[in-house]
């Protein structure tokens, strides 16, 4: 039978033979951990909201040089990629924090045993196609730490959306055009790019036309997301020429994605606007 001993850093195994073998227990030893994020998992779209990201260090040593990256869901802007929504606010109590590009990046220097750290922020999500993911990961220059599998963490919100019932009436169609845009918000960084020169007289019973061009029709719909969704295609005669995809910013304007099947190599980012 074996019995199990321990005294100071040492394991002494005694057995039943009498012969003991000391095994040095693991050396002191730093270990981050990326707590779980807090914030509204639900958020309406548009709309500011407060997160807050943080870490400890679980292990039983100091962990020196920590730096905590924050990233968000990015633009498909080029050369530059932007953040895809609007962050404000950014604090943290101990350590310093500050928007580097595309990021939040935060200096917390050296956490000792049971310490944390953590970076607040606000921010508004877009309507986009772009998962609304955020992530932080942390590094230490310790080069013992013990388990590097728990150094980032990842959140993805589902966000909410206003209700918009689409009835009879006009709507404005305001556009930017590129390759694989993912949001209108892409066009908002970007007004110049903007146009606004598109009407649609929506119909009850699910038809469209195109203010000023008769011989352009097609058909609109709320079925993705009941009143809070946009779905509608417009045919010049050739066959379905535009299609837009999106979801209510607010109580009056929808916000999407609009590709052209006969021209695949383009799509736009379109805001639908009641006038």
């Amino acid at each position: 039978m074996l019995k199990n001993i321990f005294a100071l850093s040492f394991l002494i195994i005694a057995s039943a033979f009498g012969t003991t073998i000391a095994i040095a227990a693991p050396p002191p030893a730093p270990n981050l951990e990326v707590l779980s994020w807090q914030g509204n998992s639900t958020p309406l779209v548009e709309s500011a909201y407060q997160y807050t990201t943080r870490v400890q260090n679980i292990g039983n040593r100091t962990a020196n040089g920590v730096i905590m990256t924050v990233e968000f869901p990015l633009t498909n802007t080029s050369p530059t990629r932007h953040i895809l929504g609007k962050l404000t606010g950014v604090q943290t109590p101990l350590g310093t924090c500050s928007v580097v590009s595309n990021k939040i990046v935060c200096n917390f220097g050296n956490i000792g045993a049971n310490q944390s750290r953590q970076v607040s922020f606000t921010f508004e999500f877009q309507v986009a196609t772009t998962a609304p993911t955020l992530k932080s990961t942390v590094t230490t220059t310790s080069t013992n730490e013990v388990n590097a599998t728990n150094n980032t963490r990842s959140f993805t919100p589902v966000i909410a959306y206003p209700d918009n019932v689409v009835g009879q009436g006009t709507f404005l169609v305001s556009s930017c055009t590129g390759t694989n845009l993912t949001s209108f918000y892409e066009c908002e960084l970007f007004p110049s790019s903007i146009q606004s020169v598109l009407s649609l007289e929506f119909n009850l019973g699910g038809t469209l036309g195109v203010t000023g061009y008769p011989t352009y029709t097609g058909f609109w719909d709320q079925n993705t997301l009941p009143n809070k969704s946009l779905h509608f295609t417009i045919d010049g005669g050739t066959g379905t020429e535009v299609e837009f995809n999106g979801f209510a910013s607010s109580g009056a304007c929808f916000k999407g994605i609009t590709t052209f099947p006969q021209n695949p190599n383009y799509n736009s980012a379109y805001r639908v606007c009641r006038q």
